[in-house]
């Protein structure tokens, strides 16, 4: 199951569902969820949107792709709703307001500011720089529920200028077990991300030795997507994902129906 694709209906992808569908039977998966992107009063105007207008129609060719490809794939509706303080409510009405199997809860800006820019890192260390963005993770899912997972959780890693270190996972990891805590505590699960692997880290996001503590903190829900935005990186280095879930303690991902969890045996 590949629990988390983008299509043209997210600005930053390039392929159509329908290529994300032939792209995934041909990876042998079984299932996935379309989640793309919602992000609302996103700061960078140049951008175009994925306007909440546009959710009707994305329905429409959801349950197109489901009717062609009956019986090949399992495809689910979801969505990779971007969070902000400000929005939260309106965050809730959209998710409400459609039938969506799976919501991805992802964190994209501190402030109004991307960490992908520059801008985040100024006068800054790497610590100070990791600790806000965990403090913005935490309070936003204290404050939200229409969720099944967090997404990419140390999402900040991918663009920090700084030089990578070994042990950059354990930056703030009070604050990490607190994130974790507030998963398991309010039944949300946690998604690991194997976009990881295509950044110098070289490690899923978050890094197996979170995936770990998430185990033993006694969180359940886990759910594996690749964030592809291109054909080539549908199920991405999923074989080694799925060895570093299991020696985490996990014998089964989850799949969503009505954003209700089912678990899934790995094999």
């Amino acid at each position: 199951m590949d629990y988390h694709v983008h299509s043209t209906y997210s600005v930053d992808s390039c392929m159509s569902m329908e290529e994300v569908c032939l792209r995934a039977i041909e990876a042998g998966l079984a299932e996935i969820a379309f989640t793309d992107h919602i992000d609302i009063d996103w700061p960078d105007t140049t951008i175009p949107p994925f306007d909440v207008k546009t959710l009707d129609k994305y329905f429409e060719d959801l349950e197109k792709m489901q009717d062609r490809f009956k019986g090949q794939l399992v495809i689910k509706k979801g969505i990779e709703i971007g969070l902000q303080p400000h929005i939260l409510d309106e965050c809730a009405n959209i998710v409400e307001s459609y039938p969506f199997d799976f919501v991805i809860a992802s964190v994209h800006l501190v402030g109004g500011v991307d960490p992908y820019l520059g801008e985040y890192y100024k006068g800054k260390t790497k610590e100070e720089c990791y600790e806000e963005y965990y403090q913005e993770i935490l309070k936003l899912i204290k404050s939200f529920d229409r969720f099944n997972v967090l997404g990419h959780l140390d999402y900040i890693k991918r663009y920090a200028p700084f030089p990578i270190g070994k042990t950059d996972h354990l930056l703030c990891i009070s604050l990490i077990d607190e994130i974790l805590e507030t998963l398991i505590l309010k039944g949300k699960g946690l998604e690991v991300n194997t976009s990881g692997y295509r950044h110098a880290s070289e490690a899923p996001m978050p890094h197996p030795d979170i995936i770990r503590r998430y185990r033993e903190l006694g969180g359940k829900i886990i759910t594996l997507g690749s964030d592809a935005h291109a054909p080539e990186h549908v199920a991405f280095r999923f074989e080694t994902a799925l060895q570093e879930i299991k020696r985490s303690g996990f014998d089964s991902l989850t799949s969503f129906s009505s954003m209700q969890p089912k678990f899934v045996a790995i094999p």
